[in-house]
């Protein structure tokens, strides 16, 4: 009966991932294209600016972010113990506690980020009543987006993924349909392109509210009175609202240091670089989002070593995963951003993606790691610790800013603090369930690091000898996929995964 689970299980995974997958791979083909026109009609000043004024309202973000993954968390966990009632109170209360981070982040908007807007910005004068725009659309979107959180959590605690692949169609379509709109925009075009995002904002999350309403019957609006259900989840989601906090100071803070010391140009260039980060990390969320809900049951169950074995593939596969992808862009990025965005590219921008690619692609660890860490759900000293160290990477790049440092060198103080997260979270996991250190260094870290040397030694090798080209970028890319899965099934895998790997490669022929 357990091994009819465990095959039910992997089956609902891979269909899940499947889904989610199809959704990415059109979003983010669809998003490489419409950059590339939003920064051609904009122009380089009116793209950063954009960025920049929106993670004012995003500095809020991270209160819905706390209570969202305190949201996501509990609604698995009631799912997993089959507790109709406790299902339907809990996303009650998520509810209204998420109605009233809209709220603060109206106030906060029209306060304390009115004053931020006008007094501590660098935005040029003559586009000032255009970012104030930005800004209002902006207070707007997120408010909307922080009331949609339970239906969204909702929708993954029970595995529903095939939605977001039908929503990421509409969503291709409609950043087309946006990006030709703003070439023919009737008024500024940067306030056109902030109201439309806003518009389609709205559009997707009523029809997320609506299936998640017809399909779930917990999933209704109630007036939750139960004291004891709320302390539990904002004492879950404040003490991860310190994690989430600091997440917003190395994202949002250092994007706002940039400004403040080199202008709205920079802010585009750290954009683009987040955008290829971005699109290149949905390879890897896809797969982690499909995961997790198995993680958390299978702790909520008592399985704690099917729950670990869960997360060392996770960790292991989605660094492969990533290193596929991150290799040929890194060692191509000037290449692929002169084909991709042409002339518009700020001078800073190669430099920034390829360390954000690198640090990203450490932090398929750190992200497989927090799973477990989040199941177990004792998180105050988890998020005291590393929160403070991520924290730090606001004033240290402030010093190293101020001391005439080059914009780089904040990216480089975030990945310092990547490696140093990662090794904390195993450290706490370990605190409260038994932690295998050693299986993680050997069976993961360190065959990771093989797979990585010989993936690059052929890419190194070509970019030293070829001039910049298609020819070069088909060279890189070829070698280098040939180098990983050669180093990966060879090093990166054990034994029983080869073994695994070929009983599904002579399945799926043998059903041909």
């Amino acid at each position: 009966m357990a091994q009819i689970m465990v095959v039910s299980d992997n089956k609902r995974i891979a269909k899940n991932t499947i889904f989610l997958y199809i959704r990415m791979i059109v979003v983010m083909l669809v998003s490489l294209y419409t950059s590339r026109v939003i920064l051609n009609t904009l122009g380089a000043s009116d793209y950063g600016i954009y960025n920049v004024v929106g993670g004012i309202v995003t500095i809020v973000g991270f209160l819905n972010s706390a209570l969202g993954a305190s949201t996501s968390r509990f609604l698995t966990f009631a799912l997993g113990e089959r507790n109709f009632d406790k299902q339907k109170s809990t996303f009650g209360a998520c509810l209204n506690l998420h109605i009233g981070i809209a709220l603060l982040v109206l106030i906060f908007g029209e306060t304390i980020g009115l004053w931020f807007f006008y007094e501590k910005m660098v935005i040029p004068e003559n586009r000032m009543v255009a970012a104030f725009w930005v800004f209002q659309f902006s207070i707007i979107t997120t408010m909307v987006s922080f009331t949609q959180v339970p239906y969204n959590a909702s929708l993954i605690a029970h595995e529903e993924m095939a939605i977001y692949a039908y929503v990421g169609l509409y969503e291709a379509v409609s950043r087309l349909v946006i990006a030709y709109l703003i070439t023919i925009s009737p008024i500024d075009s940067l306030v056109f392109y902030g109201l439309l995002l806003l518009v389609n904002t709205v559009i997707v999350q009523l029809f997320y509210r609506w299936y998640v309403v017809k399909h779930f019957v917990e999933c209704r609006f109630s007036l939750v009175k139960d004291k004891e259900l709320y302390k539990r989840l904002i004492s879950y989601g404040g003490w991860d609202l310190f994690g989430h906090l600091a997440l917003v100071c190395q994202g949002e803070g250092v994007n706002l240091l940039l400004n403040i010391f080199f202008g709205p140009i920079v802010n585009t260039a750290r954009a683009i670089a987040f955008q290829i980060q971005g699109a290149v990390t949905q390879f890897i969320g896809s797969f982690m989002t499909a995961v997790r809900p198995q993680v958390i049951k299978n702790y909520a169950e008592g399985n704690v070593d099917k729950m670990y074995i869960m997360t060392f593939y996770a960790a292991k596969f989605s660094y492969i995963l990533m290193l596929a992808l991150v290799v040929p862009i890194i060692f191509e990025i000037h290449f692929i951003l002169g084909i991709w965005l042409g002339d518009a590219v700020p001078e800073e921008t190669s430099l920034f993606a390829v360390i954000v690619l690198i640090t990203y692609t450490w932090r398929t660890f750190h992200i497989a790691a927090l799973m477990p860490y989040h199941s177990i759900g004792k998180i105050k000293t988890g998020n005291v610790t590393i929160g403070s160290m991520m924290i730090a990477t606001l004033p240290v790049g402030y010093v190293l800013l101020r001391l005439g440092c080059p914009a780089y060198s904040v990216f480089l103080v975030i990945f310092a603090v990547e490696i140093g997260s990662m090794f904390a979270v195993y450290w706490l996991i370990h605190k409260y369930e038994y932690f295998p250190y050693r299986y993680v260094f050997t069976k993961i870290l360190l065959p990771c690091g093989l797979v990585t040397l010989c993936t690059i030694i052929f890419p190194t090798m070509i970019t030293h000898f070829m001039h910049d080209g298609w020819g070069r970028l088909f060279m890189v890319g070829f070698s280098a996929e040939i180098s990983l899965l050669l180093s990966a099934f060879h090093l990166g895998l054990k034994k029983e995964e080869r073994a695994k790997v070929f009983s599904f490669i002579y399945n799926k022929f043998k059903h041909q």
